[in-house]
């Protein structure tokens, strides 16, 4: 296995439980959870980034994960690269989800109207 797809297939899934974790924070309504999730998250990206352009384009499976938080996650980070999809999902958690997904999902979308996408 090549070292960037290594990376790539670690990084995904770190993102993955990054995503949980944030919105584990928000439902035990736990700050350092939520910093630890996001941080985790950000840490991914970032290394997913350095595997050029097929790094960040590995959470494009994660829009179609069936957990929201991390659906909602993988769309916020794929703004940039995607707006598309990406917006579409976000606007569908938002519209239609029961958990706190649907906040962050407005909250990308907010950034996103801002010009401070991901």
């Amino acid at each position: 296995m090549k070292a960037d797809d290594l990376i790539i297939q670690t990084m995904t899934a770190q993102f993955k439980r990054a995503a949980i974790v944030y919105h584990w924070g928000y439902e035990d309504d736990d700050d350092d959870m939520r910093a630890a999730g996001k941080k985790s998250a950000e840490q991914a990206v970032a290394a997913l980034d350095t595997c050029g352009t097929r790094g960040r384009m590995a959470l494009v499976p994660l829009l179609d994960d069936p957990d929201p938080s991390v659906r909602v996650f993988a769309a916020g980070f794929l703004v940039k690269v995607m707006p598309e999809r990406a917006l579409a999902a976000l606007k569908e958690v938002q519209d239609r989800c029961l958990t706190r997904a649907h906040m962050t999902a407005f909250h990308f979308l907010e950034r996103h109207e801002n010009g401070n996408d991901l």
